[in-house]
């Protein structure tokens, strides 16, 4: 009997060496970094940081969201800290006297102010083309000037507005899809698709000059615009980015409302300091602040969508700016083009 009694108290405290004796270097901490983003934060919110654990001691810790360091969980988010869109932090925990480890998270940040809706009156509708395939638009002084996509089927057309037969015209290499174009020191920027190519064409008479390859930084050509002598353009994902004549990337932004992080950006059009853009297939044209990607406004086309839909195809897409707060509409495929002034509720 004594000898079981032994053998039970030698088990015993067995066991409770074993539990005593945690390694002091591989605490756990538990975070709830993986949920920040399950309630949208904004500008002016307070980062709602926690950490703790339950096998060590936490000596000290900092935290490094983006390029500032805190000693303190309590962080407000603010135009010096954060930024719109995707940010990043790195918790660096110092424990039991002498190790440390670091949890690294995203998440993403949203504006202070929600988009305002706005609504559109129609002054004057004229024909378009149904056969071009919009993806640049642009009109000055009369004329218009657009680029036509497909694979065999890529334009490049001049024509006076209020006319569907084109005064100038240039087919695309049928290698090629053509996409959005940017004017700038009287060139032609023409974007293509997915062959990571551009084509720069003399504006006046549309004579190709020069391709070139695009950085690693642009995923694919999708719209462009211009705003002094940066090239802005969109690749389909919610950044625009900013580049120099030479496509040198300049900076970028990401496409950003109260809630919302817009992806698929389309065609651009600058004007009176705002990008107007499409967003693919949705009936919407987003009006952007370019130096921090704040979506300030949007509108809805959806009753002009319905008039011109012939086809999944025939989606809007296409702002060319005209004077004051009026501009042309179109879309892909579409038989007319309306003259519209935006008006803010």
């Amino acid at each position: 009997m004594k000898n079981l009694i032994s053998k039970l108290l030698l088990c015993m405290l067995v066991v409770i060496s074993i539990i005593g004796c945690k390694d002091p270097e591989n605490i756990s901490i538990s975070t709830n970094f993986e949920k920040l983003d399950d309630k949208p934060l904004h500008i002016g919110d307070k980062l709602p940081l926690d950490f703790n654990t339950k096998d060590g001691i936490i000596d000290s810790y900092s935290i490094k969201l983006n390029d500032k360091i805190y000693d303190k969980k309590n962080i407000i988010l603010d135009e010096s800290n954060a930024k719109l869109g995707s940010n990043y932090l790195v918790l660096t925990v110092n424990y039991n006297g002498k190790y440390k480890k670091e949890i690294d998270a995203t998440f993403t940040v949203f504006p202070k102010e929600k988009e305002k809706d706005i609504t559109y009156k129609i002054f004057q509708e004229y024909p378009h083309n149904p056969e071009l395939f919009t993806q640049g638009f642009t009109y000055k002084d009369g004329w218009i000037t657009e680029s036509s996509g497909l694979y065999g089927k890529s334009l490049l057309v001049k024509y006076k507005l209020g006319s569907t037969s084109y005064t100038q015209s240039v087919k695309i290499d049928p290698k090629y899809f053509a996409e959005g174009f940017a004017l700038l020191d009287k060139k032609l920027y023409l974007l293509t698709w997915r062959e990571k190519k551009g084509l720069i064409f003399n504006e006046s008479d549309f004579k190709l000059e020069k391709e070139f390859t695009y950085p690693g930084t642009l995923f694919e050509g999708w719209g462009a615009t211009t705003i002094g002598d940066k090239i802005v353009v969109s690749d389909g994902s919610s950044e625009l980015k900013f580049y120099d004549k030479n496509f040198n990337l300049q900076k970028r932004i990401t496409v950003i409302g109260y809630e919302n992080v817009y992806s698929r950006i389309n065609e651009l059009e600058y004007a009176d300091g705002y990008i107007f853009a499409n967003v693919f297939d949705q009936p919407i044209i987003l009006i952007i602040d370019p130096e921090n990607g704040t979506v300030i406004a949007k509108a809805d086309f959806s009753e002009l969508v319905k008039q011109n839909k012939s086809n999944e195809e025939a989606v809007l897409n296409g702002i060319a700016y005209m004077e004051g707060n009026t501009f042309l509409i179109t879309g892909k495929l579409w038989p007319k083009m309306y003259r519209v002034g935006f008006e803010m509720k």
